[in-house]
């Protein structure tokens, strides 16, 4: 099978990546936990006393046949996965409200079409919609059931089946049908909604075909290993609410008003408060709540992001109590600030986690459609003249790694990419030869009477003290970099609009590139796709091809060094640095499983597994010991160690148990 070859992936991956403050005010008061009494000693950790599918099928309509998918389904020449591990800690506790912040307002909360590819919308997406399937992102990265109990694939791999599960249930109780299947198909190729993203995937597939109220039909137009991933991967929408909405309704009439979802949280109209915070609820009467794939996780009642524009007061709110956990983003603080009173006596609790969750990357991107951006020895002279080595070492404490790929840190990274250390004289060198060769009374470089000057777009403070240092190299040689300071949602129109000339990004990564959507020529001409520089290459086009067509996985990681490797030596962004853990902070009231986060998932959830919001829980003994050790300055609690690495001993553990002669055979 070919999706076992993604476990070698994912082992492979483990191998590539072998002042003081005073004290606040206790953590504000939390709704109450629901249970808490409940002894851990009586919870099974056993995965098998955990049904993957409860109460099968009670809820199927009595006139569909078992063989058309009804109650009494024997799932006979299907496939279906039964064999993964628990994903939380069933000994986890329900309530609770945790509360975390964002920099900015949202400028929409509509899960599809523009400006929906945020990292909040990314993680509302995977708590209130669900996908045909998951994927075992701890264990094997095999498929796993969600909204589909059982799958089939033909053996061209052009045709897929699934049926539903009959138990499935919207927010407003209605039944999950391959109606819904087939609806959310249509919305999502409509032109109309302006996102080519799925529009592209989804335009692959012929029209889905009900075979009955719980077996849907789907066959691609055209041969893809990702095709099946993507069809079962993407979050259903009601058909019920769908009828009548098209793309361009959608965009007019759900900006901030979401149609229900199936999974375990809703987010309603009186959830939003425009531009102050988001609150996601948790149903009561979520239909796989007895799931085993939902043992132990989305513990909290409530989950609210606040709007906390500058990331030095949300860290003053945490400390006060008013955030639950704070993400840590600046090296000076993890090593210089964060040895305080409260962290000392373990109130609060610091970790530096490391897990598989593909390094998030930085980068300074060209808008290569503009000039001077167009011309590659300008791109590679700007690159040349960014001092990494110093930046690093200066301002991070050595706590990141030099970026040199679009992949870092993974198998997909080409060794051969330029390793551009600081050289000003090259810079120079390079740019005299793309005519910036004369300099004007100011001592600027000049060509044809025009000052090499150009803006810089960011959206933190943060970045300040680094971009200011480059700011000033560039000065020192002539060139002039404006740097303009907007708004994260600022930032995000311009970008997907092509209103800029430089921009200062930060992207996460996926564990199965897709550079169709960030790299081919179709999309560098396209607004609102990840093709921010306008890249284009027709090598590039020819091997996403290829890459498109192959169901070996290591194939697959060839094909992808040699993309990288071209996309290195395009120069399309000047690549900055990059960090292979997660820096939390959090008050010390949290239960958690092993790990703290999912094997290959960011702190957020947002992307490839889960994180804080969907793991964690409010633990009354720690919240009680917690309150009783804020009144007694004498009384401390357990400081634990500075780093977690469970996961990387245990896959590394993993890998030394499977047989020699395994690998990605097809």
């Amino acid at each position: 099978m070919w999706r076992y070859s993604n476990l070698c992936l994912i082992l492979t991956l483990i191998a590539a990546l072998s002042g003081g403050c005073s004290s606040g005010p206790a953590p504000s008061t939390q709704p109450a936990v629901s249970n808490p009494a409940a002894p851990a000693s009586n919870v099974s950790m056993n995965r098998d006393d955990y049904p993957v599918f409860p109460n099968a099928d009670a809820g199927a309509d009595p006139s569909v046949s078992p063989e058309q998918g009804g109650k009494g389904f024997k799932g006979e020449g299907w496939e279906t996965n039964t064999k993964f591990d628990l994903i939380g800690d069933p000994r986890a506790l329900k309530g609770g409200l945790y509360r975390n912040y964002m920099l900015d307002f949202p400028g929409t909360l509509r899960m599809y079409g523009p400006e929906s590819n945020s990292a909040l919308n990314y993680m509302i997406k995977g708590m209130v919609y669900e996908p045909l399937l998951g994927m075992d992102y701890n264990g094997d990265l095999n498929f796993m059931p969600g909204l589909a109990t059982h799958w089939q694939i033909s053996p061209d791999k052009l045709t897929y089946r699934f049926r539903i599960d009959p138990n499935a249930r919207w927010s407003d109780g209605e039944p999950v049908t391959t109606e819904d299947v087939i609806a959310t198909w249509k919305f999502l190729i409509d032109d109309k909604l302006q996102d080519l993203t799925y529009s592209l995937i989804f335009k692959r597939f012929e029209p889905p075909v009900a075979e009955s109220k719980y077996i849907v039909r789907v066959k691609s137009k055209e041969l893809n290993w990702r095709n099946f991933q993507a069809f079962s991967g993407v979050g259903i929408f009601p058909a019920h609410t769908l009828k009548g909405v098209d793309g361009a309704t959608y965009l007019r009439d759900f900006n901030f008003k979401m149609p229900p979802g199936s999974g375990p949280y809703i987010v309603q109209e009186s959830d939003i408060e425009k531009g102050k915070s988001v609150t996601i609820r948790r149903r009561k009467d979520y239909w796989a709540e007895k799931a085993r794939a939902n043992a132990g996780v989305y513990n909290f009642d409530e989950v609210r992001y606040v709007v906390v524009r500058d990331p030095n007061l949300a860290y003053e709110m945490f400390k006060k109590g008013e955030l639950d956990s704070y993400t840590v983003n600046r090296a000076k603080m993890w090593v210089e600030e964060l040895n305080y009173d409260q962290i000392q006596r373990g109130l609060i609790q610091k970790k530096k986690i490391f897990n598989q969750s593909p390094s998030a990357r930085q980068e300074i991107v060209f808008n290569m459609r503009r000039e001077p951006f167009n011309d590659l020895r300008v791109r590679k002279a700007l690159t040349l003249l960014l001092n990494r080595k110093l930046l690093i070492e200066k301002l991070m404490f050595n706590q990141y790694l030099p970026q040199n790929s679009a992949e870092p840190g993974t198998p997909y990274e080409n060794p051969n990419n330029p390793k551009n250390e600081y050289n000003p004289e090259e810079a120079i060198k390079l740019l005299a030869e793309a005519g910036w060769n004369t300099r004007d009374s100011q001592g600027r470089l000049v060509k044809n009477g025009k000052p090499l000057t150009f803006e810089l777009l960011y959206d933190s403070k943060t970045f300040d003290p680094h971009l200011t240092v480059f700011q000033e190299d560039l000065r020192k040689v002539g060139i002039g970099m404006n740097l303009r300071l907007v708004t994260p949602e600022t930032s995000f129109k311009l970008l997907m609009e092509r209103r800029f000339e430089t921009a200062f990004q930060a992207w996460g990564s996926i564990l199965f590139p897709n550079p169709e959507h960030n790299l081919s020529s179709r999309s560098a001409d396209e607004l609102n796709t990840n093709n921010l520089s306008g890249f284009k290459d027709k090598r590039v086009d020819d091997l996403i091809k290829q890459y498109n067509l192959e169901f070996d996985q290591q194939k697959r990681t060839e094909i992808m060094r040699e993309i990288d490797g071209i996309v290195a030596n395009t120069y399309p962004a000047i690549n900055l640095w990059f960090a292979p853990f997660h820096r939390v902070i959090w008050w010390n009231k949290f239960g958690f499983p092993n790990g703290y986060l999912s094997r290959t998932s960011d702190e957020i959830g947002s992307g490839e597994g889960y994180g804080i919001t969907q793991l964690w829980w409010i633990d009354p003994a720690r919240q009680a010991k917690l309150d009783q050790t804020l009144k007694d300055p004498s009384l401390k609690l357990e400081v634990g160690p500075d780093e977690d690495r469970y996961w990387l001993e245990k896959v590394k553990q993993q890998a030394a148990a499977l047989p020699k002669a395994a690998g990605g055979t097809n």
